[in-house]
């Protein structure tokens, strides 16, 4: 009976902090999709751009006027292609409405060139042509990076983990939740949503699709930097 008793009390216990933690993360606009997950997710209501991201593997039809950011199989070339056009996606892609940019392609090898918060790092993969356009950019958290600065985008984000492993923690003050990152998780922050990253031994890289962004790229005025505001 005390084993039973014992059992009930963790089991509401875990039930309580689950119930919290989805709370927070609905309260503050973050949501996560585990490796393996196929999902389909539109923008918010209240957002001011719309944009839809597939996780997974889809067909994808994507319509004149439309736009299209996706890995290849090996996760070693980014592609960005215009409608009206069919893509077959292995692991993440997002369509960009009213955006109908050149056909692009970018292999993913060299390191990360620009400066960002705490010790953090940037490259461009496809940067804005012109001021507000979207643009794809990776992200470099280098290991222990425990002190990022909380700090909040003016748009959304979504965000794909390529390599390495870390948390996100998001939220105010004594009010956060801590959710594991590693390959093939995605993560899609709304804008305005308090954020940072922590790594403990490893880098976390992170393909970051800005859906609406700044210009720029020169040591401190580039998309990633200028979406990017302290929340304290």
């Amino acid at each position: 009976m005390i084993a039973m008793a014992e059992t009930d009390l963790q089991n509401s216990t875990l039930q309580h902090a689950s119930e919290v933690r989805e709370k927070l993360m609905a309260v503050y606009g973050v949501q996560y999709y585990e490796t393996g997950t196929s999902s389909v997710v539109n923008a918010s209501t209240d957002d001011l751009y719309f944009y839809t991201t597939y996780i997974g593997v889809h067909e994808i039809v994507v319509e004149r006027g439309d736009c299209v950011y996706f890995l290849d199989k090996q996760k070693t070339t980014a592609y960005l292609n215009r409608g009206s056009i069919m893509v077959r996606s292995p692991h993440i892609a997002t369509v960009i409405r009213g955006y109908m940019p050149e056909d692009k392609s970018s292999t993913l090898v060299t390191r990360t060139n620009l400066p960002y918060v705490n010790g953090c790092s940037t490259k461009q993969v496809f940067p804005p042509d012109r001021l507000g356009d979207p643009t794809l950019q990776i992200l470099d958290i280098p290991p222990y990076s425990s002190e990022q600065a909380h700090h909040i985008h003016s748009t959304v984000r979504v965000a794909y983990i390529l390599s390495g492993h870390g948390r996100s923690i998001v939220g105010m003050r004594d009010h956060t939740t801590s959710e594991a990152l590693y390959p093939g998780k995605v993560a899609i922050l709304q804008k305005m949503c308090p954020h940072h990253f922590e790594t403990d031994d490893e880098h976390l890289i992170v393909l970051s699709l800005h859906v609406f962004s700044s210009v720029g790229a020169i040591e401190q005025n580039h998309p990633m930097f200028n979406g990017t505001h302290m929340t304290s």
